[in-house]
């Protein structure tokens, strides 16, 4: 539900300038549609607003049904069909809620103090219960399920001037990014979320990362890649890449025994045939997102 930072960052920036909300859930798809269950719009009572569900006049629509919702304060479950069934074009049920300030944004509001559960609300009034056990997201019985995801997690070792990049496309995705290095660089990875910085590289080992989704190693230096390595191995991580050359990747695979690992990507990134360090982000974020969705 909140993989994606900057619907938190949304909900933190409305909620200081005092505007109510609403949000609009994908519930149930027929066919091809561009939106998929679970796919989120949050709009404020600004009408600004964070998420894309379709084209734009269909985008127009869901702006006035959202004004309507928080004049009246009534959730909204409809459909939205193509009128030529030739299109190729699919069906989608939305389900539309507004939430308020003053009540702290009900259903949304209690889900962004419990994250790792599963939000359950009625498609027909604004009731809503937490579940302690992740469910898939599903619709049945006029309920919505949602589960309740933290950010997705970049972790980034290395925070030399190639890092830029990284750090800017994993933001565009709305990945959480945090830098660790012994000597951090600010000046290049300034627009992570988090950066720490190690006294010592072999304080790594003692640290728990499993918090982290995906790892890589950018460092360049044989002697931590190594420590990093073990490190993130002894973790729940779980996409670790490694950048190097095809043959060196080949002996570290061999020593660490890592051919049958799935988690572990050396050379990091698809091979996309650019060379400029915005491709090699470009072909890193792609297979970590591959990896997200179960592609690879």
């Amino acid at each position: 539900m909140f993989g994606n930072k900057e619907y938190i960052k949304f909900i933190e920036n409305s909620k200081n300038n005092k505007y109510d909300m609403v949000g609009v859930s994908v519930v149930e798809t027929l066919g091809s549609t561009y939106a998929k269950v679970g796919s989120l719009m949050l709009i404020n009572s600004n009408m600004e607003f964070i998420g894309v569900l379709g084209g734009t006049t269909f985008h127009h629509k869901i702006l006035e049904y959202a004004k309507d919702a928080l004049a009246n304060n009534k959730p909204l479950y409809f459909e939205n069909a193509p009128k030529d069934k030739s299109s190729g074009h699919g069906t989608c049920k939305y389900f539309l809620q507004p939430f308020f300030l003053k009540d702290n944004y009900g259903a949304l509001g209690s889900a962004l103090n419990n994250f790792n559960k599963t939000l359950i609300r009625s498609i027909n009034n604004n009731e809503f219960e937490i579940t302690d056990e992740i469910t898939k997201t599903k619709y049945e019985n006029e309920k919505f399920h949602q589960a309740i995801e933290l950010p997705y997690s970049l972790l980034v070792f290395g925070s030399g001037a190639h890092i830029s990049s990284l750090i800017s496309m994993a933001n565009i995705m709305g990945w959480k990014t945090t830098v660790i290095d012994v000597n951090i660089y600010e000046k290049y990875v300034k627009d992570a979320d988090e950066l720490i910085e190690l006294e010592n590289f072999e304080d790594i080992l003692s640290m728990d990362l499993s918090s982290y989704n995906a790892s890589v190693i950018l460092s360049h230096n044989h002697t931590t890649d190594d420590t990093y390595l073990q490190a993130l191995l002894n973790s729940k991580v779980e996409y670790i890449g490694l950048m190097g050359n095809k043959k060196n990747m080949q002996r570290k695979t061999e020593e660490f025994n890592l051919l049958d690992d799935a988690r572990f990507f050396a050379p990091v990134g698809f091979d996309i045939g650019g060379n400029t360090h915005q491709s090699i982000a470009l072909s890193i974020c792609a297979q970590i997102e591959a990896r997200k969705n179960g592609k690879v």
